[in-house]
């Protein structure tokens, strides 16, 4: 004849409503009890006692602050900081190729390649009224007019050969050929 198994003294305590304390909540998730204690300041976890945690729901408030929080959260979660992160990588990565490709310039170089282009062509323009005033002297309008008008086109002609690729030191002729 069989023995029939005696049912355990103790009456079954269902898993979610075990009453766990710091120390062994920690070592469930895998943190310290500092750790547990942090998530409990920031009202992550809910103690129902004094360093007493509610198994089930402790491990269920964990998961959810580590995926990132509620859903209906308006806190920022951690996955969309990566996100932005992988994102802000990507765009940097295409901006590297472009500058690499010669179709994107820094802005430094641009503005020290404008700023020479300006100065050069003032000074020239600053210069045409003296070197007009011996060629014109006696001349009629007509002579005269020509005479400015080839000075003002030899003063503008460096704007005139002016392109892209100077940008960064390269000259038009090799950035043609990349």
């Amino acid at each position: 004849m069989r023995k029939k198994k005696t049912e355990p003294k103790e009456p079954k305590v269902l898993f979610q409503e075990q009453i766990v304390t710091t120390g062994q909540l920690a070592t469930v998730v895998g943190k310290t009890s500092r750790w547990i204690n942090e998530l409990t300041n920031e009202g992550v976890l809910k103690q129902v006692a004094r360093g007493k945690y509610a198994l089930g729901q402790a491990i269920q408030d964990y998961i959810e602050h580590v995926m990132g929080g509620k859903e209906d959260s308006k806190k920022p979660k951690l996955i969309d900081f990566k996100t932005l992160h992988e994102k802000t990588k990507a765009e940097k990565a295409e901006l590297e190729l472009e500058l690499l490709k010669g179709r994107l310039h820094d802005a430094r170089e641009v503005e020290s390649l404008l700023s020479d282009l300006i100065l050069t062509t003032k000074s020239r323009l600053l210069s045409v009224a003296s070197r007009v005033a011996d060629d014109a002297a006696n001349e009629s309008p007509e002579v005269v007019e020509r005479i400015v008008r080839e000075e003002i086109e030899v003063a503008l002609s460096s704007l005139a050969k002016y392109t892209p690729g100077q940008i960064g030191g390269v000259k038009a002729d090799e950035s043609a050929g990349a």
